[in-house]
């Protein structure tokens, strides 16, 4: 089911889409509680409330900076990563990703 899911914008030529993608599937599951935590996370440091904010998960690394998201995998020899991420893209991503695991929590 989840490769179903795209958010608005999300378009499957653009390497870095498909990136966040797979972060959302591999590292965030279904679990909309971290969905919410990262957008949390993400929200914060964009505000300046927080200096840093990284994590790691299954597949991919990831750490804010000044100039977007940045994405690593995890192991050698994935040819989409690292990249870097806009910010609206990502906050769009985990905010519809949160729904999408509402959702299917209540079916």
């Amino acid at each position: 089911m989840s490769e179903e899911f795209v958010w608005n914008g999300y378009e499957a030529s653009n390497p870095a889409h498909r990136t966040l993608h797979g972060f959302l599937v591999l590292d965030v599951q279904y679990d909309a509680e971290l969905a919410a935590e990262i957008l949390t996370g993400i929200q914060a440091f964009r505000r300046g409330d927080n200096m840093e904010y990284e994590g790691s998960g299954n597949g991919y690394e990831f750490e804010c900076r000044p100039e977007g998201f940045y994405i690593d995998c995890l192991y050698e020899g994935d040819d989409l990563t690292p990249v870097l991420i806009d910010y609206l893209t990502v906050e769009t991503a985990l905010g519809e990703w949160y729904a999408y695991c509402v959702q299917q929590d209540a079916d």
